[in-house]
């Protein structure tokens, strides 16, 4: 009756192929919530350094927003005698946009746990420049106005891309949309641009 017993535990199943070796010990509980503990701190790290990432870059766009929208109200202001309606309505019509895009950004900011930036750091953060002061002719305005939006459709392209890789789809869809209104305000200030230099030539 030993020999059986003995034999039994020789071959069973926990312990068939290595004969004389004893089964082990189940893991204790404690390690598996030590590793899905670790496993969520490591999941909340990721989360906080991809909302840490889109703040940056939307605080990049934010910045270069408000210089854009500073460079529609100023042109507005120096354009406020000049006989195309059609200019101005135009501008203005950008100008309210460009303020939508700003507020967008804004919120999204601040949805992801994050500070907007305000008007003191945006020299810093911005890739466009101010605009000048002083009157300007009206294709000298429209050329700086399509630089800005080719500066910033590149910038916000890459930022598409930082989002995508991060899986941030929120800030992704918002980048999107941007991307749209400013590849459509281009489009429209540069076939703009070329009626004035026809005009002029």
């Amino acid at each position: 009756m030993d020999l059986d017993t003995k034999r039994d535990r020789m071959h069973s199943p926990a312990t068939s192929g290595i004969p004389g070796a004893r089964s082990q010990p189940p893991l204790p509980k404690r390690a598996f919530r030590f590793e899905t503990k670790a496993r969520r701190s490591s999941s909340r790290s990721q989360r906080r350094a991809m909302r840490a990432l889109s703040c940056e870059l939307l605080n990049q766009l934010l910045a270069d927003s408000m210089i854009l929208h500073d460079h529609y109200e100023t042109y507005l202001r120096v354009l406020n005698d000049h006989p195309s309606r059609e200019l101005q309505l135009l501008l203005d019509k950008h100008s309210d946009e460009q303020r939508e895009l700003i507020d967008l950004i804004v919120e999204r900011v601040q949805a992801l746990g994050g500070v907007a930036t305000g008007p003191l750091p945006v020299p810093e953060l911005a890739v466009t420049a101010g605009p000048p002061k002083g009157g300007q002719q009206v294709a000298v305005m429209l050329s700086r106005l399509v630089e800005a939006h080719e500066l910033i459709i590149g910038r916000i392209q890459d930022a598409i891309a930082a989002t995508t890789t991060s899986q941030d789809d929120g800030t992704n869809e918002l980048l999107r949309t941007m991307l749209g209104r400013h590849e459509s305000q281009v489009s429209s200030v540069a076939e703009y641009l070329v009626d004035t230099a026809v005009i002029g030539a």
